[in-house]
């Protein structure tokens, strides 16, 4: 079974992460609008789009920072952008402060949609 990845498709960072990780055809995971696709709420009643990307690898979900760092793992692809990334995520600590920002930038961007 493939990994999934949802993100809310009205944020326009998580979008753009999405549609950057479809280009680099990341091998083995299939990717979904969590605002379109809700199959995502059936893992868990405490589960929350605002909390983060949700990855689904065999049949275990991991959310926010554990599913970046999970798509670390799943994800094999070169490059700037991903080398960054895997220097941010190693540290939990660094990890969890620049995922806390992201958030903070999206909650601040759904707001001015009019979407949250």
């Amino acid at each position: 079974m493939k990994n999934r990845l949802y993100y809310d498709g009205e944020c326009p960072f998580c979008s753009k992460y999405a549609d950057f990780l479809r280009l680099k055809k990341c091998a083995n995971l299939d990717i979904f609008d969590a605002r379109v696709h809700s199959e995502w709420k059936s893992l868990s009643a405490d589960i929350r789009l605002d909390d983060g990307v949700i990855i689904v690898c065999d049949k275990v979900f991991f959310q926010g920072v554990e599913a970046v760092n999970m798509l670390l793992l799943v994800c094999r692809y070169e490059g700037l952008f991903f080398s960054m990334q895997k220097y941010i995520f190693k540290s939990k600590l660094l990890g969890s402060f620049v995922y806390m920002l992201f958030k903070f930038f999206r909650m601040i961007t759904l707001k001015f949609k009019g979407v949250a």
